[in-house]
């Protein structure tokens, strides 16, 4: 039986205060063009980033690149983007780029090793990683903002943009 809506965003809204990206950011990257970096160095800042966590072997994650394509367009430039993060290790970025070809990605991916992933998960959360899809959203600050195991509807990833955009704005009262 599926979840209520009000679960998912429960589920998603869930902060973590103001975990900091270099908690997370040691994570180090590989582009598929071979080169090396962070995800601290790819997280730009100014806006928020929904990293997605996947695999080329995840069916879930199959149903969520549509969306998250749909929802960069939507955003990218703006006030978000998305950036993925495929763990199917370096060994694998021939499979990696086969598979992108195939599908509607217009996001950019980057990929690292499971292991590596894991750690700075549990790092940056306190919590053990559990598996793809995974979604980790960094504030323009560059701080982590939310995570999210599992798949999520698009509504979600809206609402959670527009209520922490506003209260970015909001004015801080002491």
């Amino acid at each position: 039986m599926p979840l209520p809506r009000f679960a998912y965003a429960l589920m998603f809204f869930l902060l973590f205060g103001a975990l900091r990206v270099v908690t997370a950011g040691g994570l180090e990257v590989q582009h598929l063009d071979g080169r090396k970096s962070t995800l601290a160095a790819e997280i730009a800042g100014g806006h928020f980033t929904y990293v997605f966590v996947w695999t080329t072997y995840c069916g879930v994650c199959k149903q969520e690149y549509p969306k998250l394509s749909t929802f960069q367009a939507r955003h990218t430039g703006k006030d978000a983007e998305v950036l993925g993060i495929a763990i199917d290790g370096e060994a694998q970025r021939e499979t990696v780029q086969a598979f992108m070809a195939g599908k509607p990605f217009n996001f950019p991916t980057v990929m690292a090793e499971p292991a590596a992933m894991a750690d700075a998960f549990k790092a940056a959360t306190g919590e053990e990683f559990t598996g793809t899809p995974t979604y980790l959203v960094f504030n323009p600050t560059r701080e982590l903002a939310g995570v999210h195991s599992g798949d999520l509807p698009a509504e979600a990833l809206e609402r959670f943009l527009t209520r922490h955009a506003n209260a970015q704005k909001a004015p801080h009262t002491p």
